[in-house]
């Protein structure tokens, strides 16, 4: 039997590009937010059936790298499957393809299932309907280092600040994770992304954050062509942290 895959296509539209016309991240990661949930409610653990139980499922980390621009107008078909999932860790993989089947993006992530009315995470366990032995463990990229290193505001530059509004929420009623992709592009300006081409990008989700909370972000350069941009709350606690690569100037 073919390893489960679910595909869905799509077609880049105005509103999914940046200044370049390039994909812009925030909409890389809400594509792969939909097809891992159509993916999920079709193996049957979908937002139907976690919904009524009390759960929801939350992205933790994800690392997706570019190995080239995603344009406007292009078709491309977007993969996806689950791994089986360990004591409370759910880890799901995405390709996106171009028309002929060039790889454009390969990505990773992590997700927990929380127990929305005590906050607390779920065991795998909960989910009872599936047979974990029979899912496919392939995986698009190897050795992921999920860990991000942490720094503080003091060592950072601050340069971008937003206070959360009601646009930012999503039906687990926090922000929903793609914005935080936008947030931490937000610390560079045009003139600096003009002439980079993005390599890669790796975000964790530290801490939840909700309507009129204030976040400043951070950015702190850490090697050549590859920075850190964290976003800290108004009590100095990290909510994000976020790796970004870019591809080295010639």
């Amino acid at each position: 039997m073919k390893p489960y895959e679910h595909i869905q296509n799509f077609s880049i539209k105005y509103c999914d590009v940046d200044f370049k016309d390039e994909l812009k991240p925030s909409v890389a990661l809400s594509l792969m937010e939909e097809v891992a949930c159509s993916s999920a409610d079709e193996l049957g653990f979908g937002y139907s059936y976690i919904k009524p139980k009390g759960y929801a499922f939350m992205v933790t980390n994800i690392r997706c790298e570019f190995l080239r621009p995603v344009r406007l107008s292009e078709k491309v078909a977007v993969k996806t499957w689950p791994l089986p999932p360990t004591y409370v860790v759910f880890g799901r993989e995405y390709q996106f393809l171009s028309q002929t089947g060039e790889p454009l993006i390969n990505a990773s992530s992590r997700w927990c299932l929380v127990d929305m009315q005590t906050g607390k995470l779920a065991q795998s366990k909960v989910i009872d309907n599936q047979d974990y032995s029979t899912y496919n463990t392939a995986k698009v990229l190897d050795g992921v280092q999920w860990k991000i290193p942490a720094f503080e505001p003091k060592e950072g530059e601050l340069r971008f600040c937003i206070t959360i509004a009601n646009s930012e929420y999503d039906h687990n009623m926090h922000v929903n994770n793609t914005r935080y992709a936008d947030y931490c592009f937000n610390c560079f300006t045009v003139a600096e992304l003009a002439n980079r081409k993005l390599k890669a990008f790796s975000i964790s989700y530290i801490k939840q954050c909700k309507e009129r909370e204030t976040l400043r972000f951070y950015l702190k350069k850490q090697a050549e062509e590859s920075y850190l941009a964290h976003g800290f709350n108004e009590q100095g606690e990290v909510v994000v942290q976020s790796q970004i690569e870019f591809d080295k100037q010639e």
